[in-house]
């Protein structure tokens, strides 16, 4: 085994952190801390479960199965893996990633700056011509690749870091206000499920290629090793996530006698900045964090573009999913963040269990004799998030969810664990019984002809 070098264990870890470390995941944390007030410890590690302890535990498990990202879901079905990489694409790409990074980059950077007193029509119209601008930037940066958006990137992070460790500090050092105690129950559900909205676990097997490739490069090739490094290497990473995560919700939780969670999340962010670092502050923050969104965008519309030409076999042209995409996404922006997290809430709620019941089983890959118990384990994890957010109002079907509420785990999130586990139990049973779905064993051999095949 290649010895692992420290170095590059940090300088890994440092990538993954700054790829996972995006601006628009910056208007979660404070606004967890203004909802929990005195609680803001226990949201804290809800969120930090969802983000970033499951998407670097996805991480690892895409190195263990192979560091391809249609690794993750493979053994339920070639058709359900796919599905579930078109799912996520169109998550991360179109349809909410991509348009939140122009409606953040409005709402952080624009909209504070606005005179008081200006018509709904007129804020309304700044906004269209914001959004305007910034999707037509991103498009021209995918369609001209060059490295103007590989220098701002090499320098957004650290510049990005820095203003919110003067706003961290601040909130210890000189709090603009006091803590408000809270008697409110279920603030680690709360910041588990605002976690989802992150979609980083959705994303991992994908960013697991990148991490994958990184340490071959370096030289770590034989699998145990880069499933040992890629360990340290999320170590690293959930280090920084946490700090950076953890001390934004404190801060938020030292304006929560300012604001309340009928506030907007990007409202909160920015009035929270300006509390501690006044107009200078609130300026350059909204500078830093609009090219941060502009690389966030440009990086998500090449990885659409990228993605529908290989799946369409070169009938998809780069260039036209690009412009496709970004039209679309420059539309949805227009709705604004919270608009935006209402409706991708309920979808990221129903998807979420199953995404994480799938990374969870992966790591017993080599001990799951039949490819069926994954899907009995997706099947069961899939049920429970549908149910409990699917808009259909019957008497059946509530009072199905009225059960499944009262599950064990219901109190932290976690009710689907045990119909997952019923599920897989079940499905395992019947592929005993029948063969039905193969073993690994045959997976394995199929995926060898696949790869010889593509030769």
């Amino acid at each position: 085994m290649t010895e692992i070098k420290k170095k590059d264990i940090m300088i890994c870890g440092f990538a993954l952190f700054a790829i996972f470390f995006g601006a628009g995941n910056l208007i979660f944390p404070p606004y967890l801390g203004v909802v929990a007030k005195s609680k803001w410890v226990e949201v804290m590690l809800g969120f930090l479960l969802s983000d970033p302890v499951l998407p670097i535990l996805g991480v690892i498990v895409t190195v263990m199965l192979g560091g391809k990202a249609e690794a993750l879901g493979k053994r339920v079905n070639p058709v359900f893996a796919a599905a579930l990489g078109l799912l996520i694409i169109l998550t991360i790409g179109p349809l909410y990633a991509i348009p939140r990074t122009g409606a953040t980059t409005y709402e952080i950077f624009i909209q504070p700056l606005q005179p008081v007193g200006l018509s709904h029509g007129t804020q309304r119209n700044i906004k269209i011509v914001t959004c305007f601008i910034f999707f037509a930037l991103t498009l021209y940066f995918v369609l001209n690749e060059g490295k103007v958006i590989e220098i701002i990137g090499k320098y957004l992070t650290p510049g990005l870091l820095i203003v919110l460790a003067v706003v961290v500090i601040v909130s210890i050092v000189k709090p603009p206000g006091q803590i408000v105690h809270s008697e409110d129950s279920g603030m680690f559900v709360r910041g588990l499920k605002e976690g989802y909205q992150t979609m980083d676990a959705m994303v991992s097997a994908l960013f697991a290629g990148i991490v994958s490739a990184d340490l071959a490069r370096r030289g770590y090739k034989d699998k145990k090793t880069q499933i040992k490094a890629s360990i340290q290497v999320g170590i690293v990473s959930f280090v920084l996530l946490a700090l950076v995560y953890g001390s934004l919700t404190y801060a938020g939780a030292t304006v929560s006698s300012y604001y309340t969670p009928e506030n907007d999340r990007t409202e909160i962010l920015i009035g929270m900045v300006n509390m501690m670092l006044g107009t200078t502050g609130k300026v350059l923050m909204g500078i830093v964090v609009t090219l941060a969104c502009l690389t966030t965008s440009v990086g998500l519309v090449s990885v659409c573009g990228n993605y529908f030409q290989s799946l369409s076999k070169g009938a998809l042209e780069y260039k036209a999913v690009a412009v496709v995409t970004t039209i679309i996404s420059f539309i949805l922006s227009l709705l604004g963040v919270t608009k935006m997290i209402e409706y991708s809430g309920p979808i990221l709620s129903c998807v979420y269990p199953m995404i994480i019941a799938l990374i969870l089983v992966s790591f017993f890959d080599k001990y799951i004799k039949y490819n069926l118990t994954y899907a009995g384990v997706v099947t069961g994890a899939f049920i429970v998030g549908f149910v409990q957010n699917a808009p259909i109002k019957s008497a059946g079907f509530e009072g199905f969810k009225s059960f499944i509420n009262s599950l064990p785990l219901h109190s932290i999130g976690f009710e689907w664990v045990v119909p997952t586990l019923v599920f897989g139990i079940i499905f395992t049973i019947i592929a005993t019984a029948t063969g039905i779905g193969g073993t690994l064993e045959d997976f394995l051999k199929q995926e060898e002809a696949l790869q010889k095949a593509s030769k």
